[in-house]
C-alpha cells in the first residue's frame, strides 16, 4: 500500500511579506523565560513557544494542530518503514545561506538524539537526503503518525551548527562553557533573533526573506518573562508590555472592564493529573499516622489509587479553583487531540465512603501521610489546586504536605530521577496524537527504549503496553480507534493517575492590537496586527 499527503496548490504559493508605513513594536511578557535558543535541547512548552518565532519545523502546524506545508511541501509513505518528504527549494536561513536537504536530515538526526526528544523521536533509525529537494527517514517500525510529529522537527543550520561547535545537542546547563545555540539562533523562521537575554528579554524582528506568508504588520517582537502575575498584569495596564500570557483567572473581569484593553480564552491541548508512584516498593515521603516510614508503597495498590480519585472532586476544583475556566478530564486525552474517545471520557464518580472502603480493603483503615509536589508558576493557579486536593484527601484520613516548588526544580526533579511518588503536573502528546500519549506518558517507562519517557509516575500496566506498541504500527484508523478506547479505558480505571481538567489558555493584550495563541500555547506572532 502506498500513502500519499499532497498540499494544495494554493498552500504552495510562496506570499510576500506584508509591509507596514511604519515601523511597529509588539511587546508581550509571560510567566517563566525560555530555557534555551535551541530547538533541540528541550521539549517544553514554554521554550518552544519563543523559539518556534526562529525556527520552522518540518512539516507546518495548523491554528488547529493539524498538519500542512512547511519545509516540506509533500510526504508519502513506501508501505514499509519509510516516509519520503519533499522539500521546498526557495528557503534561506537568517544568515542568508541557502537551506539544504543535508541540514534537514542532519536536523532530523540531531533532534532525534537529543534526550529531551527520544519518545518522539526515538525509533528514527536514519534521515538521508537522496537529492537537493528529497529526503527519506527510515524508522524502527512503520510510524503511521511521523508527518504529525515532525510539526515538533525543527530545522537547523548544519555548517552553522558545525561552526559554532553545536552539531551535537547541547545540555541546558553546560559544564564549564554556554554553548552558543543557548543565546543565539539561526533558523528560518518568519522572525529573526536581534538579542536574547534570557532572564529579562528578548528582542525580534520580522524576517524579510520569510518563504511563507505573512498576514501581521509588525515589524519588532519584544519577549520579556515576569514571573509575579500582579506585575505582569501592571506591566500591561501601565502600557510597558502590550500583551500578556498567562493571565490570571482572577484578573480577567478586571481586565475586561478596563477601557482599552481585551482578555481572551482557549482550550489549552494538555490536561492536569495527580501521578502516583506506581511501580517503587517504598514511597518517598509516605508515612503513618505516627510519622514512621511506610514499609510498603501504597500508591502501588490500585485500591488505594481508585481511593484518590474518589475522594478528590475535579468538577469542584473547575468550579472553585478554576472559576469555571476549564472542564473535567476523564482520560488521558482531551477533545481536539487525534483520538480522543469522548464516549469513555467520564471520571470515576466522587463518592467518600467508597473512597474509605476502598481504602480500607487496601490495608490503611485509618489512612497515612504522604507530600504532594507541587510546581509553582508554571500552570494556572497549581498552588490552590494542590490544596484543594489535599484538603479533599483529608476527608478520607490522607494527610497531604504540599511541597511548593519553582518549575526549574521541579522538572529537574522529575527529569533527574524521578525523585517524586505523588506530584501535580500537566501532561499531553507533544504530535497533538494519542498515539503519544501512550509511547511517552502511559506505558512502562525503558531506559533502553524511547517508551515511557514522560511517565513520571512510573506506573506500568502489560496491556497498556502491547496497545501502545500495536499503534506504534498500525495505520487502519478503525482498529486505531479500538487501541485507544481500550486503552484509555484501562487507564483511567486503574487510574494511571487522578486526571483533573482541561485548562483555558488566558491572555490579555491592548485593543490597539488584534492577537491569537494557539492551543498549544504558541502566540501567533506573525499575524499579530496593530492598528494603523
Amino acid at each position: 500500500m502506498r500513502v500519499t499527503f499532497l498540499a494544495a496548490a494554493g498552500l504552495l504559493a510562496t506570499a510576500m511579506l506584508t509591509s507596514s508605513v511604519s515601523a511597529e513594536t509588539l511587546r508581550y511578557a509571560a510567566a517563566t523565560p525560555a530555557l534555551t535558543l535551541d530547538p533541540h535541547s528541550t521539549s517544553d512548552f514554554t521554550t518552544t513557544a519563543l523559539y518556534r518565532q526562529m525556527y520552522d519545523s518540518l512539516v507546518g502546524l495548523t491554528d488547529e494542530m493539524g498538519t500542512e506545508p512547511g519545509i516540506a511541501i509533500e510526504w508519502e509513505h513506501d508501505g514499509d518503514k519509510t516516509w519520503r518528504f519533499t522539500l521546498r527549494d526557495d528557503v534561506v536561513f537568517h544568515d542568508g545561506t541557502a537551506l539544504t536537504a543535508e541540514d534537514v536530515a542532519f536536523s532530523i538526526m540531531r533532534q532525534a538524539s537529543s534526550p529531551q526528544y527520544r519518545g518522539l523521536f526515538g525509533t528514527i533509525s536514519s534521515a538521508v537526503a537522496v537529492d537537493d529537494t528529497t529526503v527519506d527517514v527510515t524508522s524502527t517500525v512503520g510510524d503511521p503518525i511521523l508527518p504529525q510529529r515532525m510539526t515538533r522537527l525543527f530545522i537547523m543550520s548544519k555548517a552553522w551548527a558545525e561552526e559554532h561547535d553545536i552539531a551535537e545537542v547541547p545540555q541546558l546547563a553546560a559544564t564549564g562553557s554556554e554553548a552558543y545555540s543557548l543565546r543565539n539562533a539561526n533558523g528560518t523562521g518568519a522572525l529573526k533573533l536581534v538579542s536574547h537575554d534570557p532572564s529579562t528579554r528578548t528582542v525580534m524582528e520580522r524576517n524579510e526573506d520569510f518563504w511563507g506568508e505573512a498576514e501581521g504588520n509588525i515589524d519588532e517582537f519584544i519577549f520579556m518573562p515576569i514571573g509575579s502575575a500582579p506585575t505582569r498584569l501592571a506591566s500591561l495596564l501601565s502600557g510597558e508590555v502590550d500583551m500578556i500570557m498567562d493571565l490570571p483567572l482572577q484578573d480577567i473581569q478586571r481586565v475586561e472592564t478596563t477601557a482599552g484593553y481585551t482578555a481572551s480564552q482557549i482550550p489549552q491541548l494538555s490536561w492536569m493529573q495527580l501521578e502516583m508512584d506506581g511501580t517503587r516498593d517504598v514511597a518517598i515521603e509516605a508515612y503513618d499516622k505516627a510519622g514512621n516510614q511506610l514499609e510498603a508503597n501504597p500508591l502501588k495498590d490500585v485500591r488505594v489509587r481508585q481511593a484518590f480519585a474518589h475522594a478528590i472532586d475535579a468538577q469542584l476544583i473547575v468550579d472553585r479553583v478554576m472559576r469555571g475556566s476549564a472542564r473535567v478530564v476523564g482520560i488521558p486525552s482531551v477533545p481536539g487531540l487525534a483520538g480522543h474517545q469522548p464516549q469513555i471520557d467520564q471520571r470515576l464518580e466522587t463518592d467518600l465512603d467508597k473512597a474509605k472502603a476502598l481504602l480500607a480493603e487496601a490495608g490503611y483503615p485509618d489512612g497515612f501521610q504522604i507530600q504532594l509536589n507541587c510546581p509553582l508558576e508554571r500552570y494556572v493557579n497549581t498552588d490552590e489546586i494542590c490544596r484543594a486536593a489535599a484538603s479533599m484527601l483529608a476527608r478520607i484520613n490522607v494527610d497531604v504536605r504540599v511541597n511548593g516548588m519553582l518549575w526549574p526544580d521541579f522538572a529537574a526533579m522529575l527529569v533527574n530521577g524521578p525523585d517524586s511518588s505523588f506530584h501535580l503536573i500537566g501532561a499531553g502528546p507533544n504530535s497533538w496524537n494519542g498515539q503519544d500519549t501512550f509511547t511517552s506518558i502511559i506505558m512502562t517507562r525503558s531506559t533502553e527504549t524511547s517508551m515511557g519517557q514522560f511517565n513520571w509516575a512510573l506506573w506500568s500496566n502489560e496491556r497498556v503496553d502491547e496497545i501502545g506498541i500495536e499503534l506504534a504500527s498500525t495505520f487502519d484508523e478503525d482498529r486505531r480507534n479500538e487501541l485507544f478506547e481500550e486503552g484509555f479505558t484501562i487507564a483511567r480505571d486503574n487510574v494511571h493517575a487522578v486526571y483533573l481538567h482541561q485548562a483555558m489558555l488566558s491572555w490579555a493584550s491592548a485593543d490597539r492590537f488584534t492577537t491569537q495563541l494557539r492551543g498549544d500555547g504558541v502566540p501567533l506572532l506573525l499575524e499579530a496586527k496593530v492598528a494603523e
